[in-house]
């Protein structure tokens, strides 16, 4: 696999990495928050500041892609990757700004296993986009690629637990629907991972 890169076409990667970067940040700090058992105002807040950057990287990209005649990859590879990646951590705010909405019990246990999952998923994001321009590498960014599919498939399992102890157990009606929401979000999210690494994975396809 090869990139022909000019030196101004290295900023697509730099920016794509700290995109990627800001979503394993924030994938992170949600973790750590509902680790603590805290996910009030300011931990929200937090996570939306994250995603606004994400935006603002996002919307640089494009802004890059619009005056830039030469690329690294195909420009609609490049338009793919930032808006995918700036959709997992759309999901990922919206996740929090719905936890806080609907005051739910952030230390609900498969909450946390699909939280711990989409921040491995993230940091294995990180990874592959951090190394894609690297040609020795390639075998490792499918491994992370990989991995992100194992991860993925494993949301699925704790999506099923998840929604069958919420129907079996919880007998407020109001509160099934909220958590069945949130846990579908959360699927979703990692769903969303998989299909990001599905992008990098093309990219490495057609310049291998």
């Amino acid at each position: 696999m090869s990139f022909n890169f000019l030196p101004k076409e290295e900023k697509f990667f730099d920016y794509l990495t700290q995109q990627a970067e800001n979503l394993m940040k924030a994938a992170d700090f949600f973790k750590d928050a509902i680790k603590d058992g805290r996910l009030d105002e300011e931990e929200v807040k937090k996570i939306h500041a994250l995603e606004q950057e994400g935006d603002t990287l996002a919307h640089e990209i494009t802004d890059m892609l619009n005056r830039t005649f030469i690329t690294p990859i195909d420009r609609e590879d490049i338009y793919a990757l930032a808006n995918q990646l700036d959709d997992v951590l759309d999901m990922l705010n919206a996740m929090a700004g719905r936890m806080k909405l609907y005051k739910l019990n952030p230390t609900d246990p498969h909450f946390a296993q699909f939280i711990d999952l989409i921040d491995q998923a993230a940091a294995a994001l990180a990874n592959a986009v951090k190394h894609m321009p690297d040609t020795k590498r390639q075998r490792r960014v499918l491994d992370y690629c990989i991995e992100i599919n194992r991860l993925e498939n494993l949301g699925d399992a704790v999506r099923e637990k998840a929604i069958s102890n919420l129907f079996e157990n919880e007998k407020d009606p109001i509160m099934v629907i909220k958590w069945k929401e949130i846990y579908e979000v959360a699927e979703g999210t990692l769903d969303k991972c998989e299909h990001v690494a599905k992008v990098i994975e093309g990219i490495l396809v057609k310049h291998g």
